[in-house]
């Protein structure tokens, strides 16, 4: 007769445990880092070392250093690309 079944209970959940923690470290160990910490809503999202800014005009997120600026009503205005600077001067002019 082989051990209790109470046993073979408790030896299901404890392999069961051990393969849970092995998954959840091998995510972890190879799981790209992320860049982008995360911010509450409605704050500019940070990229380590660099500050990211939303374009005003399509509203995508671009490194503060490689945007195009405009100052449009005494306000600087940052973009991602020349088209949508020129998008945002011609829909607000």
């Amino acid at each position: 007769m082989g051990p209790p079944l109470w046993l073979k209970m408790i030896r299901l959940v404890i392999a069961g445990i051990i393969v849970y923690v092995i998954y959840r470290s091998l995510k972890a160990l190879f799981r790209p880092s992320e860049r982008v910490s995360g911010r509450a809503s409605g704050e500019t999202p940070r990229i380590e070392g660099e500050d990211l800014v939303k374009d005003p005009c399509c509203g995508t997120y671009v490194p503060i250093n490689s945007s195009y600026r405009a100052t449009l009503n005494g306000k600087m205005l940052y973009f991602c690309s020349r088209e949508c600077l020129e998008k945002y001067k011609r829909k607000n002019s």
